[in-house]
């Protein structure tokens, strides 16, 4: 990886086996997250690599996905597009942010990028990827809403509203139910 690491995180999944192990690294030109997740899921297991490409205003410009699902191989560069992102060779999805769903990396785009003011709820339209589904992307809506405690996410579409644990990295560090990391600063 080039640039400069930044911080670096390692998730637990709590709703099944599971890891994720993820790299914020500063650009000349913007920012890098790159992970790597493993977990298990319907008897099968799920090896995902992935890296996403930001500007230095925290935008989403591309990403890629790569890895195995049981024994299918899964391959999608994502990028973005006037009209939100497209899978190479798709039509393009709206949304503002890019939710890869198999990570809570993602979470650190918006979450860098967004000035939340304090318990309000702000909403964000997702492109979110179905990387276990063959890959594709659906739109998805979000809600984050900043709390003195940590910050308030919700996902109406799925019934979902969670308190989020948060580094001063931006990286999540417990989202209940779901994921708890270690979040290690570098440099």
């Amino acid at each position: 990886m080039t640039g400069t690491t930044v911080a670096s995180v390692i998730w637990h999944r709590l709703d099944r086996d599971g890891t994720d192990r993820c790299r914020l690294a500063r650009l000349d030109e913007g920012w890098l997250i790159v992970g790597h997740a493993r977990w298990d899921e319907a008897g099968e297991t799920a090896a995902l690599d992935y890296a996403l490409r930001c500007d230095a205003g925290w935008r989403c410009l591309s990403a890629d996905v790569t890895g195995l699902h049981g024994m299918r191989p899964i391959a999608c560069r994502i990028v973005r597009q006037e009209e939100g992102f497209a899978i190479e060779g798709q039509a393009p999805v709206p949304g503002t942010d890019l939710d890869l769903g198999f990570t809570p990396a993602w979470m650190l785009v918006p979450l860098n990028r967004l000035d939340l003011p304090q318990a309000r709820p702000f909403e964000i339209g997702t492109a979110r990827l179905r990387a276990t589904d063959g890959g594709r992307l659906e739109p998805l809506e979000h809600s984050f809403a900043r709390l003195r405690d940590g910050m308030d996410h919700a996902i109406p579409a799925l019934g979902r509203d969670a308190r989020l644990r948060l580094h001063e990295s931006g990286f999540l560090t417990e989202d209940p139910g779901l994921w708890r990391g270690a979040v290690t600063p570098e440099g």
